[in-house]
């Protein structure tokens, strides 16, 4: 801690200290995201501007420690300075921010779900900075395809804010779910259903033939269940044909 001028190196740290759980920094990142980071947690522990130096440096590791202990002796004196050239050593590792004209050319896709539109244009919004919430919600609308139903639904009544207009594409989502659905299980119905109605035609053919069989007797049968009855004794029918044979 070389780089810290006597007043930043003598003020002691707090009785029961702890640094604050934050991803270590090596250069590579964006240095205004670990920044911004930092800050939230030296407004919520009422850091002063010494302790704020001493343990920001705690975060440093890799390239950021080799540039941090490369410093020369007592060249930094105050936070903002500090902060300063934080920034101005790691500003290459910048993230590019895009800009709202680059969020306008976001559009929705043939074929693409309304769910997939809203949450690719939400990724695409992240990276402009300090986006007007209007601005944004009227490049959404622009971005959706002319027949679609919301599209219709917005231009008939325009919202006034952009939770409304978030409010109305949940419901449009969730109604396309539902409609989906319902066409699903319609379809799977019509599927499942066709070789029943099958299996019953066939069961009901086969049972009718079944029953014209059981109601129409063979000619075999016919021939020996019609016979004239015999009007002698068996013994008395031998007799006579042995008396013939004589």
């Amino acid at each position: 801690m070389d780089a810290f001028t006597p007043n930043i190196i003598s003020d002691p740290l707090p009785q029961h200290f702890k640094a604050p759980a934050l991803e270590m920094y090596d250069g590579n990142l964006d240095p205004d995201d670990h920044l911004e980071s930092f800050r939230v947690f030296k407004i919520l522990y009422w850091y002063s501007d010494t302790l704020t130096c001493q343990t920001f440096q705690a975060t440093f590791k890799g390239a950021a420690r080799r540039w941090f202990s490369s410093l020369p002796l007592w060249s930094i004196s105050s936070w903002e300075q500090f902060a300063d050239l934080f920034l101005a050593r790691f500003i290459s590792s910048r993230r590019c921010q895009k800009s709202v004209v680059s969020l306008m050319s976001t559009k929705k896709k043939r074929g693409e779900s309304l769910w997939s539109y809203i949450d690719r244009f939400k990724n695409e919004e992240l990276e402009v900075r300090d986006l007007d919430p209007m601005v944004s919600m009227h490049a959404t609308i622009s971005g959706l395809l002319p027949k679609l139903a919301l599209k219709r639904s917005v231009a008939k009544t325009p919202p006034k804010m952009k939770m409304e207009f978030h409010k109305k594409t949940q419901k449009y989502i969730q109604a396309k779910e539902a409609s989906d659905g319902n066409n699903q299980e319609r379809e799977a119905k019509r599927h499942n259903g066709a070789p029943e109605k099958k299996r019953k035609s066939e069961d009901h053919y086969h049972n009718n033939n079944n029953s014209k069989d059981n109601k129409k007797p063979s000619a075999l049968a016919l021939a020996y269940n019609q016979y004239t009855p015999l009007n002698s004794t068996q013994t008395q029918i031998m007799m006579q044909v042995g008396g013939r044979n004589s």
